[in-house]
């Protein structure tokens, strides 16, 4: 596996489209089979040093010029032996997806650029009076589809580098959260619970010592300490719900990975807004926002779902829309889903509309609790 891995195998992150441009290399190989004459081993022989100088420029670095500049003349020879022009595809798409100084591109393009003119000025002495004008037209597709090819090839890697590094970057946040959270529940637990126990051990001792000068004032202490007990395990008590509570951000995590095992891209827009949002009116946004995707994968057939943040004022809201089928007037009174988001909402005052015209839109809208000027 490691010899696959070192000598053989595509970077992984250049994804499948190596592999892929490799099929056209049969159309050479079938040319040249059954590799009996001179021409044909010629041929062959080639064929794999091409493959080779194309799997390297991929993988070196240093000799990585070689490589390519290698491929563009094998590719150039092949292509008058065997009119195999397309095979300068290849060499378009390992220098443009390959990051680069913009100088080296464009030395590398020119040279490309080249690698292809002289075949086809070759080919164009020899074979162009039996052209026609569906060979011209022909010709000139695949002439500007040469041309861009190079930069149609970085576009599709930077797109996939920047969905790599936002990819990395939202695990990197997510570790960050969880960072936060534990360091949170530790400073509450020594704050609190551990400043809380130490003044119980205190009273315990003192307890412990007044039993034998003063017996008197032992119930006393004992009283006091069960009063601290107490108000340690209601603070547990706050802790743990504390940590029961789900934010918009947690809930959308959990939704993503559900839409998408039911096939259903989520998008969302303005999740800034939700900085500074009060807990008590997320946890009840994200409860609704639960509901409302269930809803979704369950009844919708949709392919896409949209929610949008936006706050104004004293008053937050909240859309969920999705491209499916869409709720029937009757039904938006009927669904215990709406019957329970309403009863959530209302609450803390906040009130659901429903628009089913263009797939089913709810949009939530809520005030903003006071404890936010607090924070």
């Amino acid at each position: 596996m490691s010899f696959f891995k070192r000598y053989i195998a595509m970077p992984q992150q250049y994804g499948l489209f190596p592999y892929v441009w490799l099929l056209f290399l049969l159309f050479p190989i079938a040319y040249a089979f059954p590799f009996k004459t001179l021409r044909q081993q010629v041929i062959i022989g080639l064929v794999l040093i091409f493959v080779i100088a194309y799997r390297n420029s991929y993988v070196a670095t240093t000799y990585r010029p070689f490589w390519l500049l290698l491929q563009m003349v094998v590719s150039a020879i092949l292509a008058v032996i065997v009119q195999a022009l397309y095979l300068s595809i290849y060499t378009a798409w390992v220098f443009g997806s390959i990051p680069m100084r913009r100088r080296s591109f464009w030395g590398y393009y020119g040279a490309y650029l080249l690698s292809i003119l002289v075949p086809t000025l070759f080919l164009y002495y020899y074979y162009g009076g039996q052209m026609g004008r569906d060979d011209w037209v022909g010709l000139a597709v695949y002439g500007l589809f040469c041309v861009l090819s190079p930069f149609a090839a970085g576009s599709i890697q930077r797109y996939n580098r920047k969905n790599r590094q936002l990819m990395q970057t939202n695990q990197r946040l997510t570790e960050i959260i969880k960072q936060n959270e534990r360091q949170r529940i530790a400073r509450d637990l020594h704050d609190n619970l551990g400043q809380s126990f130490s003044m119980i051990t205190l009273k315990a001792e003192y307890a412990r010592k007044l039993l034998a000068k003063k017996p008197d004032a032992v119930p006393e202490q004992l009283l006091a300490i069960e009063q601290a007990s107490r108000q340690n395990l209601k603070m547990v008590r706050e802790i743990v719900a504390g940590l029961r509570q789900t934010t918009i951000a947690e809930e959308l995590i959990n939704q993503e990975r559900n839409l998408s095992v039911a096939g259903i891209i989520l998008l969302t827009k303005d999740e800034n807004q939700i900085e500074g949002l009060p807990q008590s009116n997320q946890q009840v946004l994200a409860q609704c926002l639960h509901e409302a995707v269930t809803n979704i994968i369950r009844y919708s057939h949709a392919t896409e779902c949209y929610v949008t943040f936006a706050q104004s004022g004293t008053t937050f809201q909240m859309t969920i829309q999705d491209n499916g089928r869409g709720l029937k007037k009757a039904d938006q009174f009927k669904s215990h889903g709406m019957a329970g988001m309403r009863e959530r909402l209302e609450v803390i005052q906040g009130e659901l509309t429903v628009d089913g015209r263009h797939g089913t839109t709810l949009t939530l809208t809520i005030p903003i609790a006071t404890e936010a000027k607090n924070d």
